[in-house]
């Protein structure tokens, strides 16, 4: 099909018109992509999207077949820009299809989601530097005792982290939303159907945070496998099964971390098999802020903001992505062990003490350090 066919007269627009009809119906925030080798197409209602919100024009769209079919034509670059707004900024989900050749078929071959951005990494930071970890967490509750436990999962695909956490929590899940600001996550795995006091809090707090909620079976929070999937994930360590690791008597977190493998379909990819670290992550480590003390606080810029309005804005003179990031973490997670704070001030003081050494790593040296954590990535 030639670029110029964008009234959809030709056969194979129309036979893609009967096969978008046939389509199964996509969950909210979710923006489907259809890679045509040269150029992008987006259709029906993201095809209004696109024409309203990336060429503000709607003399963009044309309407293909019988039925009408609102597309758009993307450009290479006005598809890269528009998946960076889509994912980044406004945390939705993308979907991209690729045609079989020969024949109408179209497959899935790749998506995304905020916390989960693997499979288009190399478009979204290809040429800019990594500036912010993307995460997803999962969040499993119950009564024990009757005491409100939280279980959380967490997972960083680029790090090969996963990170679990269980506490006692109160009607407001106040540990909860600490724990959300500490790690920052872009997306919350919770249990479809759950209309649980627990899951509707959190489900505020997610919106308070601007993280996009995926809703999955609550069968998929099921500790059967928990051990089998973790012994093919975990680095080995002199031939321990995951069975004795003391992370799986925090049963709830172990339901969050299985429904969070599912949902990253991290088996699926042998090269991650004896890749990932299990952490158990503890609350009373960091100093708790919530949502409203981050924002009134300033700590972070917003999605829109590129100037140095915030604190991290005001601080970070780092000159390696890898210290943009960690300098964000520690923004986030402020630290309680005087032992600790003492250590970062001494290192603070040999460089404020030695002028000479101060400024040959700044202005020499650590602008040649490369992003390790993104070349890891590719060797893996």
């Amino acid at each position: 099909m030639s670029k110029d066919n964008q009234d959809g007269g030709s056969v194979a627009d129309q036979g893609f018109v009967a096969f978008h009809s046939t389509m199964p119906e996509k969950p909210d925030a979710t923006v489907r992509f259809f890679d045509r080798a040269d150029y992008y197409t987006v259709h029906g209602p993201d095809a209004i999207f696109a024409a309203k919100e990336i060429f503000r024009s709607m003399g963009v769209v044309k309407y293909w077949g019988a039925a009408k079919l609102a597309s758009v034509n993307l450009s290479k670059m006005n598809f890269e820009s528009m998946v960076r707004d889509l994912l980044l900024v406004r945390h939705y989900r993308v979907e991209m299809y690729r045609c079989k050749p020969k024949t109408q078929t179209w497959l899935l071959i790749g998506k995304a989601s905020p916390g989960n951005l693997e499979q288009f990494d190399d478009l979204l930071f290809g040429n800019t530097d990594m500036s912010s970890s993307a995460g997803v967490v999962a969040v499993k509750f119950s009564l024990v005792n009757g005491q409100r436990v939280v279980g959380v999962a967490y997972a960083d695909a680029g790090l090969r982290e996963l990170g679990v956490s269980e506490f006692v929590d109160n009607d407001q899940l106040s540990n909860l939303e600490s724990l959300l600001v500490q790690i920052g996550p872009k997306e919350c795995v919770l249990p479809a159907g759950d209309t649980s006091a627990e899951v509707a809090a959190t489900r505020r707090i997610m919106e308070r945070s601007k993280v996009l909620i995926s809703d999955r079976k609550k069968a998929e929070f099921n500790t059967k496998d928990i051990v089998q999937d973790l012994n093919r994930l975990l680095k080995s360590t002199a031939s321990t099964s995951a069975a004795s690791l003391p992370e799986l008597e925090l049963h709830q977190a172990m339901s969050a971390a299985s429904a969070l493998i599912k949902y990253l379909d991290l088996l699926r990819d042998e090269s991650n098999f004896g890749q990932y670290q299990l952490k158990s992550f503890s609350l009373d480590q960091y100093m708790k802020l919530d949502v409203a003390a981050v924002r009134a606080l300033n700590l972070m810029p917003n999605s829109a903001e590129r100037g140095n309005g915030s604190l991290l804005g005001l601080l970070n003179k780092c000159r390696t992505a890898q210290g943009q990031r960690l300098l964000a973490q520690w923004i986030k997670q402020p630290l309680l062990d005087l032992n600790k704070i003492n250590e970062r001030h001494n290192v603070v003081e040999v460089m404020v003490d030695n002028t000479e050494l101060r400024q040959a790593l700044v202005d020499e040296h650590l602008k040649k350090i490369p992003d390790f954590c993104r070349l890891a990535k590719r060797l893996q």
